[in-house]
């Protein structure tokens, strides 16, 4: 759950405000919609988080969260399986558990068809359900191929090498592109600038990553 790590006495307005925020800031689609599901009661349909308490601001609330579920569960059936695939392998890597034990759950437990708005058509909610079925059959199937060791060093060679863009990076490290365009102009992460987009080569970051923490 998206937590709110503000002072106590802050205004539950700056808090609302505060919470869409970092929802919209989730860097998948689909965490945006499983964290939103997990703010609903299923019992009455309302959406809440236990940060904000003021009562009289319960229906603001509720209305905010439900149009970003919305919102993002339309998103997601706009993507296409390739773009939906790519978002599910973000959303698995926030996750800290072994990729195949989640995809495995998912498949057994069949807990995705809970996560659809209360407001999606009967289409809407076939067509989501088909596209994540599609998609963890796509990762059982990845996870079933067992790799060479010429294929192994072939892949890792080719992923270091890899160009990432800032959004990627951003959704990989799980920060701001606007605070990783400000380390990038001031030559705080390495990085290389083509044209007027910055760009990013995984080793680079991986081995920046390594000294950031030896100087911890």
């Amino acid at each position: 759950m998206v937590e709110l790590l503000m002072p106590p006495k802050m205004p539950s307005r700056d808090l609302a405000e505060l919470l869409e925020s970092d929802i919209r800031g989730l860097p998948s689609v689909l965490e945006k919609i499983v964290e939103l599901a997990h703010l609903r009661d299923f019992a009455t349909g309302t959406y809440t988080h236990p940060a904000i308490t003021d009562r009289s601001r319960a229906e603001e609330i509720h209305r905010m969260l439900r149009r970003l579920h919305e919102s993002a569960f339309r998103l997601w059936l706009q993507m296409g399986l390739e773009a939906q695939k790519a978002d599910f392998d973000v959303y698995l890597s926030s996750l800290g558990a072994a990729p195949a034990r989640v995809v495995e759950h998912w498949r057994e437990s069949e807990v995705y068809r809970s996560l659809t708005p209360a407001s999606a058509g009967r289409a809407e909610r076939e067509l989501f359900v088909g596209d994540i079925e599609v998609v963890l059959l796509s990762e059982q199937q990845e996870a079933n191929r067992r790799p060479t060791p010429q294929t192994v060093v072939a892949s890792q060679t080719a992923q270091d090498e890899e160009i990432l863009t800032i959004r990627e990076v951003a959704a990989w490290r799980r920060v701001a592109q606007r605070t990783l365009r400000q380390w990038a102009e001031v030559g705080l992460i390495p990085a290389h600038k083509m044209g007027r987009l910055w760009r990013f080569r995984r080793r680079d970051i991986e081995v920046w990553l390594r000294g950031a923490g030896d100087r911890r």
